[in-house]
């Protein structure tokens, strides 16, 4: 009895091993298989290059030239296009290109306010006066349009009272203004310097050379904008030239003007650019500009280890005018025909006479 117990224990005791090598050949088998068909080793990761690829940010800028929110003393078709249709209308061709940038410019050519202002006294004929109502300075927020200028020869179309009107607007509207005292962008630690300022005087040159040295090491890139120029002139003169150039020596990167309604051709001056006159934008007060512009486009690569930086700049053709009838015809639109865009590119550097 004792032997034939024995040979039963035995015999379960071989099929109990004979159970775990073959569970264990199993599991063996399956690990392998899990272990190089999913679990493949691991790429090396240069983190070296990631932190350089890190370092650098890029800063892209758009500016556009006057944009005039307003019809003549506060009258007219314009208006009427303000006063039937949302914020985001006037710029609706042109709104996706402003949102996809960082930060969008523009002159302001207006006044808004809502109180009843007498016109400033002009001794000059034509004279020209424009205003609108102050809610339609939330137009520029809802285009995208970051930083206005107000220095130009309408901000005191109605004195100081809508001036100070003018600069309530904006802020009520979250919108960034550039007036005496320069204005800082930043992105990713990288600081913008922006200078507004007119330039119908000699003294404001030497004003705008004060504010580049007064600001130049507080920010890693300057910019000055300036309102200026001879009117309908397709060249710059002399005299903003030679300004323009001293902003250069000074220390600004980019100087970029308006005023002319026309555009005027870039100069390469010390390897920094010099846009003479960005044209006119949107005019609300007349349909009877040149019916050119452009947006212009300057790129920043900044490098955050080495703290240095390279720029690319983009133009970008556009019509003034999208239409002759209707409110249409006030909605600046980029250009589609490629013969016409070549002229304004060939214009803006110096091999056309004009753009059109």
């Amino acid at each position: 009895m004792f032997k034939n117990t024995y040979t039963y224990i035995s015999m379960l005791f071989f099929l109990g091993a004979t159970l775990i090598f073959l569970s264990s050949a199993i599991i063996n088998k399956e690990s392998s298989a899990l272990k190089y068909s999913t679990f493949e080793v691991p790429p090396i990761i240069d983190y070296e290059k990631l932190d350089k690829l890190e370092n650098k940010k890029t800063i892209k800028l758009s500016f556009i030239g006057d944009s005039l929110l307003a019809s003549f003393k506060g009258q007219g078709e314009f208006q009427d296009l303000l006063d039937t249709h949302d914020y985001d209308y006037p710029f609706k061709n042109v709104i996706d290109i402003f949102k996809d940038d960082d930060f969008t410019i523009a002159n302001g050519e207006n006044v808004f306010t809502d109180n009843n202002l007498n016109p400033t006294e002009k001794n000059y004929s034509p004279a020209f006066w424009y205003y609108t109502k102050a809610k339609y300075a939330n137009i520029y927020r809802e285009s995208s349009i970051e930083l206005v200028s107000i220095m130009n020869n309408h901000t005191y179309d109605y004195n100081h009272q809508g001036y100070l009107d003018t600069i309530k607007a904006l802020n009520d509207a979250d919108v960034l203004y550039g007036a005496e005292d320069p204005v800082i962008l930043e992105k990713d630690g990288f600081k913008i310097g922006v200078i507004c300022a007119n330039l119908f005087h000699d003294f404001q040159g030497d004003e705008i050379n004060e504010n580049i040295k007064n600001i130049k090491d507080k920010v890693n890139y300057v910019i000055v904008y300036f309102h200026g120029g001879t009117e309908y002139l397709y060249e710059a003169t002399e005299n903003i030239k030679k300004h323009s150039r001293s902003f250069i020596d000074n220390g600004a990167d980019l100087v970029l003007g308006a005023h002319p309604h026309v555009l005027e051709p870039i100069e390469v001056y010390k390897d920094k650019k010099i846009v003479y006159s960005l044209g006119s934008f949107l005019f609300g007060g007349t349909t009877t500009l040149v019916n050119r512009t452009i947006i212009y486009q300057m790129n920043i690569e900044y490098d955050k280890e080495s703290n240095t930086y390279k720029e690319s700049d983009n133009i970008i053709p556009c019509y003034l005018y999208s239409s002759n009838t209707g409110y249409e015809k006030w909605l600046p639109s980029v250009i589609k025909d490629e013969t016409e865009k070549q002229y304004v590119l060939d214009f803006m550097n110096g091999i056309r006479e004009k753009p059109i």
